[in-house]
């Protein structure tokens, strides 16, 4: 009834610059959505070429949230609306894979109509599949990956294909093989995909340098750690040396008074379970500092 009254009500901005349909697109579980939604662009279906001061659209801000059912509706309404850009030259798939939200990223790679935006590139000259590296998220990574209208070898503007962020990806001390950056690299490669044309070695100085920091604050870390431990436990066996198992005799007897043992083994025990304790806590640590980058 009121945008009747006034229908240029859907194209005023808040603060902010969002329209109401912003703010709609930005609630996906708001009850009655789906008719204030529909409502909206009926009265005026320009709003959705109306950015905020973000330079966001409508359909940037329900592939934040991942509002796959919003998206589909502003598709269904104006489909040239998928080649939007916000500030940053994103697209919706973009910011779906920027904001690891997977609903919207599988029903765009599956949409055959919208395979002309799978390989447009941000300011950055970042694919889709860039960014999906980039994350790390298997999942994402496998939508966008499977479709054969996407590109492998696209550069960005740092001349770097998804390959290349793989490989700096991967964790470089040890680690599982069964890992998202792993398995991401390695599909990559059984597809083909060629490296860019940067010199590789700034590749490796940045990983050697990258790895260094982040190997000293795992040995803090863990150094840290495992000598709270060794202190805890030593200071745990000493408290219980004092508590010997046991009782005290009884005042008629001729040495009334003195503690009796329960057997000596347990004041052994807790001896050796000392020096095993703290020496494997130690080992640990010494372990944890000469781990090396494998080649």
């Amino acid at each position: 009834m009121v945008l009747g009254w006034n229908n240029d009500l859907t194209a005023q901005q808040d603060d902010k610059g969002s329209t109401a349909l912003h703010l709609v697109a930005s609630m996906p579980r708001q009850k009655d959505r789906r008719y204030i939604r529909l409502l909206l662009l009926e009265a005026n279906p320009d709003a959705l070429y109306q950015m905020d001061n973000d330079g966001s659209f409508p359909i940037h801000v329900a592939a934040s949230v991942g509002s796959r059912i919003t998206i589909n509706v502003f598709l269904q309404k104006s489909p040239s609306c998928a080649g939007l850009r916000d500030a940053r030259g994103r697209t919706f798939l973009h910011v779906a894979v920027d904001k690891m939200k997977i609903w919207p990223v599988w029903s765009a790679c599956r949409n055959q109509s919208l395979s002309w935006i799978l390989n447009m590139q941000d300011n950055g000259g970042n694919t889709a599949l860039h960014l999906a590296v980039q994350k790390g998220t298997l999942m994402i990574f496998c939508a966008i990956f499977g479709n054969k209208q996407v590109h492998l070898n696209l550069t960005n503007e740092k001349g770097e294909t998804p390959l290349d962020i793989a490989h700096c990806n991967i964790p470089k001390e040890l680690h599982y093989n069964q890992n998202a950056e792993v398995k991401i690299h390695l599909a990559l490669q059984v597809a083909d995909a060629k490296r860019g044309i940067c010199r590789l070695d700034y590749f490796e100085e940045n990983d050697i340098v990258q790895v260094r920091k982040d190997e000293m604050e795992k040995v803090k870390e863990g150094t840290g750690s495992l000598c709270i431990g060794s202190v805890l436990i030593a200071t745990v066996t000493f408290a219980a040396s004092f508590a010997i198992p046991g009782g005290y005799r009884a005042d008629d007897h001729t040495n009334g008074g003195t503690q009796t043992l329960a057997g000596n083994c347990g004041l052994l025990f807790d001896c050796v379970k000392s020096y095993r304790s703290q020496s494997g806590t130690s080992r640990t640590t010494t372990d944890t500092i000469s781990l090396k980058r494998p080649k």
